[in-house]
């Protein structure tokens, strides 16, 4: 939070006009210190992207195999998930449990003095941040937005003598992990050719939709976003060029 305040004043000094296009761009949904929810230390829709290239494959099917497809992964996914989960040890998960560790050889160099039971302060390189343990709250914001425990933290939790493992999200804990991917996914065996020859209604059978597909090649690639697309000159002639995935859809005459 106090490196954001240092950045903005910074470029205020220098472009002051800067400060009204800074707060029409709500740096609440783009900052993470200023993040008012819940994320975990996610800043990003990589889920979705990966969501996106996981399911490339299936796209392309018929909508019964699809989701039959589908069907497969995320039961394949999950049993992976479930084996991997056994062999974890310890209390949590490794990836956080690698992040833990790696706070606390920066603590080095810290400083703490207390004005209180469970409030403290921090000196790092001349800058001050305070700790609150009752509120689980650092004022430079990375233990409140990524639920695990920042350096200031971890040096005050080691002065106390306490379990930093008390002091992180329940979300991050192996057991919980487990939980996650302890349902199981049954698979869906293929119908008895008896279930076809019974008698039915006309009204009883799901025909497919009457769709009709438009002339032309299909897309293959998906449509980018404004972020990748972007408008731009040329020096020499002036000439407009979209460039999209940094490559020019309308290359200029020069």
């Amino acid at each position: 939070m106090q490196e954001y305040k240092f950045d903005i004043k910074k470029i205020l000094d220098l472009m002051p006009l800067a400060e009204d296009i800074i707060m029409r761009s709500k740096p609440q949904c783009c900052a993470n210190s200023l993040f008012p929810k819940n994320r975990w230390g996610v800043i990003n829709n990589n889920q979705a992207e990966c969501w996106n290239g996981w399911m490339k494959q299936a796209r392309f099917m018929p909508v019964v195999t699809m989701v039959d497809h589908i069907r497969k992964q995320i039961m394949n996914f999950m049993h992976d998930r479930r084996e991997d989960s056994y062999a974890m040890v310890g209390e949590v998960c490794p990836k956080q449990q690698k992040k833990i560790s790696l706070n606390y050889t920066t603590t080095r160099t810290l400083r703490i003095d207390r004005f209180g039971t469970w409030n403290f302060e921090v000196i790092e390189n001349e800058k001050s941040y305070a700790v609150d343990f009752h509120a689980w709250t650092c004022s430079w914001r990375a233990w409140q937005i990524e639920k695990i425990l920042c350096k200031h933290a971890c040096v005050c939790i080691d002065s106390k003598g306490l379990s930093v493992y008390d002091y992180m999200d329940r979300y991050y804990k192996i057991d919980m992990y487990k939980k996650t991917y302890q349902p199981i996914l049954n698979p869906i065996p293929t119908f008895d050719m008896d279930f076809w020859n019974e008698d039915y209604d006309d009204d009883d059978v799901i025909n497919a939709p009457d769709v009709r597909s438009q002339a032309g090649r299909r897309r293959t690639q998906r449509i980018p976003s404004q972020v990748q697309t972007r408008v731009t000159k040329c020096k020499r002639c002036g000439i407009t060029v979209a460039l999209v995935n940094k490559q020019s859809s309308k290359p200029c005459c020069c």
